[in-house]
């Protein structure tokens, strides 16, 4: 049974990405789909893969927002990891700048989301991070690149 990986961008607009590598798979869903259907989509690649973890971003609040987003933020963040730990998968987190330094991003700021985008669409050409226009779509570079990151953690 091949290796899989699920990380989690639990952005607003945050990606689950699936990553197997042995059989070159990646697959994106997105963290605004109904619960349920989350779930089941993580139970349907247990029974496929031999998946190693679900690794979510650790990110916080967001300095300068309403208390508002803020909320609805942590609210994501909570029901996405609760709904990945129900599945009996193995459930980690990973900071940004842990997995960003692991995949070598040296920017700063504002500019970091477009260097992850160049260095994942160096090692995966054919993964469409981008709309027709050619901008970046939420959470897709960043759910891959912590999905790249977990296989080099947890491959062994």
């Amino acid at each position: 049974m091949a290796k899989a990986y699920i990380s989690i961008d639990p952005g607003i607009k945050g990606s689950f990405c699936l990553y197997c590598p042995e059989e070159n798979i990646i697959e994106f869903i997105p963290t605004t789909l109904k619960p349920l259907y989350i779930y089941l989509w993580i139970k349907d690649i247990q029974a496929k893969y031999d998946l190693r973890v679900i690794l979510i971003e650790d990110v916080h609040s967001i300095f300068g927002t309403s208390a508002k987003s803020n909320f609805n933020f942590g609210f994501n963040t909570g029901l996405i990891t609760g709904l990945s730990q129900a599945t009996g998968v193995s459930v980690d987190k990973v900071s940004p700048k842990v997995w960003q330094k692991q995949l070598g991003v040296k920017s700063k700021g504002k500019a970091i989301k477009k260097e992850v985008a160049e260095i994942v669409e160096r090692l995966h050409p054919t993964v469409e991070i981008r709309g027709p226009r050619g901008g970046l779509l939420d959470g897709l570079s960043d759910s891959l690149g912590i999905a790249i990151y977990a296989y080099h953690k947890y491959k062994f």
